[in-house]
């Protein structure tokens, strides 16, 4: 009895163009360094990628550089070779993946070289994993090091010292340390723009889920 062969995927739209722009941010995080551009890795769950795009700085995110060799099916060697150099099976499998990565020439998920950071940038530590895995990278690279810390909101709300002393951190800390690695002046309206734009795609976001309560979904 023959095997019949199985269809082809029919991919949407969507999802073709999203491959395009994830394709897109690899080669424009590997070409960063011979476009004069600061690199900076930071995490994706609470990102200030708004603030970073004012100094034109091109982002390296450590957890889609590992979900990306996964769906390549690439991170099976990378974990090995993270455990190889000690790190336990019951480690976060993200972590390794990138940690596996960055020990096997750091070549990024599309095949190009991702670039050494120049600032390593933590904002967000819900997880414990983020923190620890901040650590961890810190010791790969001799680079600049910045936290925004944001308190914990045990209530579900933010009162006023909790934007006082995430703003003084922002103003004193954090934005002074992209000047002087990015070598950019900050620019409020800048930011502005950027910020207009996220809250437009968000609004569009929860347009687009608001739909699925709709019968027939679509």
């Amino acid at each position: 009895m023959s095997q019949m062969t199985p269809p082809d995927a029919i991919k949407e739209d969507s999802m073709e163009k999203q491959k395009q722009m994830i394709s897109a941010n690899f080669h424009e995080l590997a070409q960063a360094p011979q476009q004069g551009r600061k690199v900076v890795s930071t995490f994706v769950p609470g990102n200030i990628n708004e603030l970073l795009m004012c100094f034109d700085m091109a982002r390296n995110l450590p957890e889609i550089n590992a979900l990306q060799n996964g769906m390549r099916k690439k991170t099976g060697r990378m974990i090995m070779e993270a455990e190889r150099s000690g790190h336990s099976e019951d480690v976060c499998t993200y972590v390794k993946a990138d940690l596996g990565m960055m020990a096997q020439g750091n070549i990024g998920p599309t095949g190009e070289t991702l670039p050494k950071p120049d600032l390593l940038l933590l904002s967000y530590t819900g997880c414990f994993t983020f923190m620890k895995w901040f650590e961890l990278v810190r010791e790969q690279y001799d680079c600049e090091t910045s936290m925004l810390h944001i308190p914990y909101q045990g209530d579900g709300t933010i009162n006023e010292n909790m934007r006082d002393y995430v703003v003084k951190q922002l103003r004193e800390e954090v934005i002074p340390t992209l000047e002087r690695v990015s070598g950019v002046k900050f620019d409020i309206d800048r930011l502005r723009e950027y910020m207009r734009e996220s809250a437009k795609s968000e609004e569009d976001l929860v347009w687009v889920l608001q739909t699925a309560k709709n019968r027939p979904s679509p």
